[in-house]
């Protein structure tokens, strides 16, 4: 065992020498690798200043369009969704059936996002608050914090597609042909630009809790 821990020994120390005649150093501290430290902390990734510079959105065009950064142009649409437990068999199969159709005839890509959104009874509430003002109701005042708690607690799922094209002319003949594939399963709903942007605003703030 000594004898053997001997020759490793003396293995380690030959080496040593060799490296010193051929100029290499064994020093842990080597200014070369210093060197390469220091050039690895200059190339480091800059961070993006601001969101706009990471979102693949770029501006929205006067149809209503968001322009992408590749040069691209995506359109949202709403789908009408269903409680598919009210549902009989027949309607069931057939609004699977004409849902897989359409993604077998739609050869393009899409994106199907559902989103949850919190329920808006600020309306409500301020006729309810106004009717106070005037008459100390009990039931009113039950109401009020029904609607309270339905806000608080509640959201409504939507589903919503992402539809894609190289110019606004096609991106338009895009969106004829899917609402002429789904108008009879799930039709689709015009949404105004201002809740374009709260999907946008909500998919790159997935905790946020803004309103449609």
């Amino acid at each position: 065992m000594l004898k053997v821990k001997k020759e490793n020994k003396d293995k380690r120390a030959a080496a040593f020498v060799e490296d010193k005649r051929a100029g290499v150093s064994s020093a842990i501290f080597d200014e070369r690798n210093l060197l390469k430290v220091q050039e690895r902390k200059q190339k480091k990734v800059k961070i993006k200043s601001s969101i706009s510079d990471i979102i693949p959105v770029v501006d929205m065009t006067a149809n209503g369009y968001f322009e992408l950064r590749n040069h691209e142009y995506l359109e949202i649409l709403q789908l009408t969704s269903k409680d598919v437990y009210t549902l009989n068999e027949d309607d069931k199969n057939r609004d699977i059936y004409t849902f897989a159709f359409f993604l077998q005839s739609y050869l393009e890509d899409v994106k199907l996002i559902p989103l949850n959104f919190p329920v808006d009874t600020s309306i409500q509430q301020s006729f309810i608050k106004r009717k106070l003002e005037r008459t100390k109701n009990p039931i009113l005042q039950k109401k009020l914090q029904e609607l309270q708690f339905i806000e608080s607690y509640r959201t409504n799922r939507e589903f919503y597609l992402f539809i894609y094209a190289d110019s606004e002319y096609n991106l338009t003949n895009k969106r004829n042909q899917v609402e002429r594939l789904l108008h009879r399963t799930c039709p689709i709903i015009d949404i105004e630009d201002e809740k374009k942007i709260n999907i946008l605003y909500k998919l790159n703030n997935l905790n946020s809790k803004n309103k449609q």
